[in-house]
């Protein structure tokens, strides 16, 4: 059988660190995708919204380095868990448990890039 999971979306808030009553960091984060479409001439948008949930050093990573607004891939698995609210109200939640968490950077691209060597080669920056 496979749960497995892909998304490549932006973070709606700065990620949450909290730690497990054994001392485990675990990080929570939003994580937004927005399928666009056309529909009788008219542009649309969807956003779904996705929590995440990171555990170990790479939440004490990702709650470092990350912010509101960063393009991240997260890929993981599919976990629902049950739980009672403060007004004892049953309550289920689906989440993403990540196996591995990307930041990616969006290069942008100056004028001298399109100059070629006559610019003294500017323009051939890594992102990182």
């Amino acid at each position: 059988m496979v749960n497995k999971v892909v998304l490549v979306g932006n973070l709606g808030r700065d990620p949450e660190l909290f730690h497990t009553q054994s001392g485990q960091p675990v990080a929570r984060l939003s994580v937004a995708t927005t399928a666009v479409w056309t529909k009788d001439g008219e542009r649309q948008r969807r956003t779904e919204w996705h929590r995440v949930v990171v555990w170990g050093a790479a939440a004490e990573r990702i709650t470092a380095q990350l912010q509101k607004g960063a393009l991240v891939y997260v890929e993981g698995r599919l976990r629902t868990r049950s739980f009672t609210t403060a007004d004892n109200t049953e309550q289920m939640r689906t989440e993403i448990h990540s196996q591995r968490l990307m930041p990616l950077r969006v290069r942008t691209v100056r004028e001298p890039a399109f100059a070629g060597p006559a610019a003294g080669g500017v323009g051939d920056e890594v992102p990182f």
